[in-house]
């Protein structure tokens, strides 16, 4: 009995070490899979930035036309700048690259 007396007075303690534990792998993790600031100067030879805001004008028409949620919207231009930080891609692709994003946010 004695054991669960100590125990609840340091619950506390107990819970945010355990959290706190859980939670810097999840940061750690999200910051490893973030795409590079100027990954289309850097990784990109044939996708220009302009290239890339045509494709997000299409995505954000479509989102409205179909009445999809603004995170099904975020989620498919994340995965495009992060397949794209990693990947050089023909431009003839990028369209593609776009709708498949869209379907897996989906």
């Amino acid at each position: 009995m004695e054991d669960l007396q100590i125990c609840a007075t340091n619950i506390s303690e107990i819970y945010q070490d355990v959290d706190s534990k859980q939670k810097m792998p999840k940061f750690a993790e999200e910051a490893k899979r973030r795409p590079l600031p100027d990954y289309i100067e850097m990784a990109q030879k044939d996708v220009s930035p302009n290239m890339r805001a045509i494709l997000v004008d299409r995505l954000v028409e479509v989102a409205e036309e179909y009445e999809l949620h603004s995170d099904t919207l975020h989620l498919s231009i994340s995965y495009i700048d992060r397949f794209l930080s990693t990947n050089d891609l023909n431009r003839q692709k990028l369209q593609l690259l776009g709708v498949s994003s869209l379907l897996i946010a989906l």
